[in-house]
């Protein structure tokens, strides 16, 4: 150390002198943080402030108006960021405030409590605010509206003049449904408790109200009615409904006809019926139908005033296959307000009777397996008196149908050519629904017939009984015929050469004979009648048509040109002849000679007038039936060495044209339709 300089020593600072800077230093800066907010704190106001008011929203806009004034007494649940809630009710003034002293912020939801009869306007229940530092108040404003009500009133309207009068009571349990002004369903509800069903938190509005109808009732007010809602309004319409008469019919199947329904009858679905007033006017239609529990009928409700009563008239609409065992219009017993009747109708089903139609070949009564129906005969229904008739179809079968039940007759109508082989008429009884079966039987009477040939070369189609051919039902007495004796057959036996019916040369066919030669425009036969005096027609096919010259073409001609001349081959025509012989001419073209014909002859009895006898009666046909005479056909050939060929011949030939003579020794092979004509040179 230098002399004359201080000496500085160093020494440690004292540890209390450490302390109490430091307890300066925290006073300094702990002043300059904390003291802001314990300044606010020390004031003793609220950290946030939420105030809610409510309001009255009479046009529902979701703005209070100046019209519309705040609401006391509704209360309001605040909803803390930590879900802590407070809650308060708006006093006189409308509105609450919520003071909240802590500083939480985060979301605060204010949410209102209804009460009944009010709607929210103003978005919803519920409303929500973020509270921060920088925004620490919040008011909100909560508007409501008053609903309206709709009333429906239901009554009995006994007397029906749509207003409610003393003595009409009010009805529970109808069932009503509300629309809004665009036809939308927006409720529904039933009457209870004096008839009334109350639809209410409406809002202003049009409405319509609509009552569903119930069997039995009849609407006197109108099944809709529309209502126009104000604010807060509360409106009453009434229904009213007169209670209708049932008139309940119903349908049986009377299947024995007697008119009632017994016991195993089934009632019948699915039949109309009208009904009319007792002025005949006309109500409406009802079908029967399953109302249930396998009751079937058709309902009509009747409109009939209190302390009054009405009868009504039921009709039925038939229906194919059934007639009716009831009367078909019915009259009801009186009915009065809410009251009911009943009508029965009964219907049986159709019975019919088929008959059966068949040729007796045995004549055995018996419809055997090869005997054939008989179509086109006619039969005659009848029960006291005459009903119908009708013909068999080809089956042999004709059906008369409905029928109603009873006992019937049933007749044939005969024909000369049979005789019945069963009895005739028949009885028999028709039950409902029923088919009665009855079977007549006729077997043909043996008969006169022809044998002309009935072939494809030579088609008379006038010999068999299916052709209609030319018979004879024999007479008895004052019966005619010709020569010694007729057949008796069951039916025409065609032939080549008109032998058919003379095939045993028994003098069947022997009444007619001709001349030897025909010539000169001349021809002669020789006719023997038999019994009693008769009229003869004859026919002679000489000429042919086609070829224009003579000879046959299996066909009678009433009139031809041959030669400029006219000519017949009816040659002779309702000639009355006595019994005996007689020789008759008749015109033949003057050429005629060397050819083949075929010949028919008709006789028939003459006619007696008290005085004489005589032919003036309907003309002979070339087929048919005739009472009484015989019909004879006959092949003649005419040449050099001609002869009767009806007097050589014995055995039929079924089916060739041509036949052999026998004669003086000398063979002849002739072909009857070959030979038959010769050309005129």
């Amino acid at each position: 150390m230098k002399a004359g300089e201080k000496t500085t020593v160093s020494r440690p600072l004292p540890v209390w002198r450490f302390w109490g800077l430091a307890l300066f230093v925290a006073f300094v800066f702990g002043t300059l943080w904390v003291s802001p907010v314990q300044a606010e704190t020390d004031t003793g106001g609220p950290c946030i402030t939420i105030k809610v008011y409510k309001f009255e929203d009479k046009d529902g806009d979701g703005t209070k108006d100046s019209n519309e004034a705040y609401l006391s007494g509704w209360t309001f649940t605040l909803t803390k960021p930590d879900n802590t809630t407070e809650s308060g009710t708006t006093g006189s003034n409308g509105y609450k405030t919520f003071n909240i002293s802590s500083c939480d912020y985060g979301t605060y939801t204010l949410t209102e409590t209804l009460q009944s009869g009010w709607y929210n306007t103003t978005g919803g229940l519920s409303q929500s605010q973020e509270i921060t530092a920088n925004n620490k108040n919040w008011t909100a404003t909560f508007g409501n509206a008053k609903y309206s009500t709709i009333k429906v009133r239901k009554f009995e309207d006994k007397n029906g003049n749509g207003n409610k009068d003393s003595g009409e009571g009010w009805l529970n349990g109808w069932t009503f449904t509300l629309y809004d002004s665009g036809g939308n369903p927006i409720g529904s509800g039933s009457t209870s408790g004096s008839g009334l069903l109350i639809f209410g938190n409406l809002v202003s509005g049009t409405y319509t109200v609509t009552e569903t109808l119930q069997n039995g009732y009849l609407s006197t007010t109108g099944l809709n009615q529309s209502v126009s809602l104000g604010y807060a309004e509360t409106k009453e319409i009434k229904f009213g409904n007169a209670q209708l008469a049932e008139i309940c019919i119903y349908k049986f199947e009377d299947l024995d006809g007697d008119g009632a329904r017994d016991e195993g009858e089934p009632y019948l679905p699915n039949w109309t019926f009208k009904l009319y007033d007792a002025q005949d006017k006309y109500i409406g239609q009802a079908t029967t139908q399953d109302h249930g529990g396998g009751e079937i009928k058709a309902t009509f409700w009747v409109s009939v005033p209190d302390n009054q009563s009405k009868t009504f008239k039921a009709v039925e609409q038939p229906q194919p296959g059934y007639y009716p065992t009831t009367p078909t219009q019915q009259t009801t017993t009186p009915v009065s307000y809410g009251g009911w009747a009943e009508l029965s109708f009964g219907n049986a089903p159709y019975g019919e009777i088929k008959v059966n139609k068949f040729e007796d070949l045995d004549g055995d009564g018996t419809w055997d397996i090869d005997e054939p129906p008989l179509p086109d005969w006619e039969f005659r229904l009848s029960q006291s008196q005459f009903i119908t008739s009708g013909v068999t179809g080809q089956n042999g079968s004709l059906l008369f149908g409905n029928l109603k039940a009873g006992d019937y007759t049933v007749t044939e109508v005969l024909s000369d050519d049979y005789q019945p082989t069963t009895s005739n008429p028949q009885s028999t009884s028709v039950t409902p629904g029923q088919q009665a079966t009855l079977t007549f039987g006729n077997q043909r009477y043996d008969m006169d017939y022809g044998d002309l040939p009935d072939s494809e070369l030579a088609p008379y189609k006038m010999t068999l009984f299916s052709a209609n051919g030319a018979r004879h039902k024999p007479l008895g007495t004052g019966d005619v015929w010709l020569g010694e004796k007729r057949d008796a057959e069951y039916d025409g036996i065609p032939h080549s050469a008109a032998m058919g019916d003379d095939g045993h040369n028994d003098k069947d066919e022997d009444g007619i004979k001709r001349g030897p030669s025909w010539g000169g425009g001349t021809g002669v036969i020789l006719v023997t009648v038999s019994g009693a005096p008769g009229c003869l027609t004859g026919w002679v096919d000489y000429f042919n048509e086609g070829s224009e010259e003579l000879g046959v073409d299996y066909q009678f001609s009433e009139s031809f040109s041959y030669n400029s001349n006219t000519y017949t081959e009816k040659v002779i025509d309702l000639l009355l002849l006595t019994p005996g012989t007689h020789s008759i001419t008749f015109t033949l073209p003057p050429d005629f000679a060397n050819t083949s014909v075929f010949a028919r002859f008709r006789l028939v009895p003459a006619l007696w007038n008290g005085e004489s006898y005589h032919c003036d009666r309907a003309p002979i046909e070339l087929y048919g039936l005739e009472i009484g005479g015989e019909v004879e056909d006959y092949y003649w050939q005419f040449g050099p060495t001609a002869v009767d060929l009806k007097k050589v011949s014995a055995v039929p030939q079924q089916s060739t044209v041509g036949f052999g003579l026998a004669a003086a020794g000398l063979l002849v092979s002739l072909t009857a339709f070959l030979v038959g004509r010769r050309r005129r040179k």
